[in-house]
């Protein structure tokens, strides 16, 4: 196993059992499966580069900066996405859930 990205695949697990396991908006569920995702940092894929930009590819979506608050900056950005954009995040989620294996 690897447990070089553990964090990482635990937190986007969670992200992803969040996502399936709700009847709520694909908006609420991104913005749920989000406050996981907030638990990964940029660094723990430090010597990774591909892993490294896809992370960052998908905070960018979420439209995370360095603002102090994070989790209203995603509770924001996500409560305004339109559906077609919300799948395409989640899709990405478990898509990097994916490459982590």
């Amino acid at each position: 196993m690897n447990e070089r990205h553990a964090n990482a695949r635990e937190q986007f697990f969670a992200a992803i059992r969040t996502l399936a396991a709700s009847a709520d908006s694909i908006q609420i569920r991104v913005i749920a499966a989000t406050q996981s995702i907030l638990q990964v940092t940029i660094e723990e894929f430090e010597g990774d580069s591909e892993l490294k930009i896809r992370f960052a590819r998908l905070l960018d979506l979420l439209a995370i900066d360095d603002h102090l608050d994070l989790e209203t900056a995603v509770v924001e950005n996500a409560a305004h996405m339109t559906d077609l954009e919300a799948v395409r995040v989640a899709d990405l989620m478990c898509d990097f859930y994916c490459e982590l294996g």
